[in-house]
């Protein structure tokens, strides 16, 4: 995936640290694992053109998931590094810190997801999906479903393009409807909001 197709799904995301995350993640994940990286480029790349197969890219989904090995600890690492030079990343993560375990890296990736809902459903149209399914792919990575996190990066990506009907297409092969989840994304939002305003915190320490 080309840096900027990743750009294009963080646009208009207040914070210059959000996105500057985003991206790190990105960078970090692109560089251990070369296959996703071209299975998206390429997916990028027919979406543009306006012919995908998305029986097609979910088959080969199906075979990266199976044939990489997620190693976390090397993850965790990776991440670490780039952590400890850039702290200002963390800002946006409430209560996360630098990692050198796969457990704090699950943590931040879920802290994450609930920073990008929280961001997307302050928006309105295409940009809102966009962002939740952006957060949905990093929650699928924290609970060790990875081809729950391509085929959601995928669909946000499509969306991004403006094709709905791919990315819905996408989703049904996870057994997800499109619109389903990002109502319940917001309205987990509007909830944890309405916790907030009367004082009970909705992130577990």
């Amino acid at each position: 995936m080309s840096q900027s197709v990743v750009e294009g799904l963080v646009e208009g995301v207040g914070g210059v640290e959000a996105r500057r995350l985003v991206l790190t993640l990105y960078d970090v994940f692109a560089s251990a694992y070369r296959e996703l990286y071209s299975l998206v480029e390429s997916f990028d790349e027919d979406l543009s053109r306006g012919v995908v197969d998305v029986d097609e890219y979910y088959r080969e989904a199906e075979d990266i998931v199976r044939s990489v090995y997620l190693d976390a600890y090397y993850l965790a690492g990776r991440l670490n590094e780039v952590l400890v030079r850039h702290p200002e990343l963390l800002r946006v993560l409430p209560g996360a810190a630098p990692m050198q375990s796969p457990d704090a890296l699950y943590k931040l990736l879920g802290v994450l997801a609930g920073v990008l809902f929280r961001i997307a459903c302050g928006f309105e149209g295409p940009r809102r999906g966009v962002l939740v399914l952006l957060g949905y792919s990093y929650l699928g990575l924290a609970g060790g479903r990875p081809l729950d996190a391509v085929v959601f990066t995928l669909a946000s990506i499509a969306l991004a393009r403006g094709r709905r009907d791919v990315a819905a297409e996408l989703l049904r092969r996870v057994d997800v409807d499109l619109e389903g989840v990002i109502n319940f994304a917001c309205g987990a939002v509007e909830l944890a909001k309405f916790l907030e305003d009367r004082g009970i915190s909705s992130i577990p320490e």
